[in-house]
């Protein structure tokens, strides 16, 4: 009797002790802000972009600005030091980011992309560099903040 007793709460402490660990929510992550983005193109073509992450309640909406002025806005999860994200550029997409430190390492497909997975590295803008404005253009100020030419 003693010992079902026992073995009866030890599995409900280890039961409750899960059930805790997979409805906790995810601790309140700093992902927000701007990102230099650097990347891989299926064909193995670089890119360089800026990259503007801001949290919507327990989202993140993330909008990509890449050459001419391009931009692709997408929506994404955090769970378990995962930043998810699933956008549309000229076909359903979806990125996924491993988070280091204050850059977030990713992988990327595209539906049309015939199963080809991509490399992208977004690094964190922690300062404002000058502004330096392109001859005839003049830079957005994601563009302006993350110190890019595009």
């Amino acid at each position: 009797m003693v010992r079902t007793v026992l073995l009866g709460a030890a599995v409900v402490v280890f039961g409750a002790s899960v059930m805790a660990s997979i409805a906790a929510p995810e601790p309140r992550s700093d992902l927000a802000g701007v990102y230099r983005c650097d990347g891989m193109n299926p064909d193995g073509s670089a890119y360089q972009g800026v990259v503007e992450i801001s949290r919507v309640q327990d989202t993140f909406r993330v909008r990509w600005t890449l050459r001419g002025n391009t931009a692709v806005v997408g929506v994404g999860i955090l769970s378990e030091g995962v930043l998810a994200v699933s956008y549309f550029g000229g076909a359903p997409a979806v990125v996924v980011y491993r988070i280091d430190g204050s850059r977030l390492i990713g992988e990327w497909a595209m539906g049309s992309g015939e199963g080809v997975i991509s490399s992208e590295t977004l690094t964190k803008v922690t300062t404002r560099p000058k502004r330096r404005r392109p001859a005839g253009k003049r830079p957005t100020a994601t563009q302006q903040e993350a110190g890019l030419r595009i």
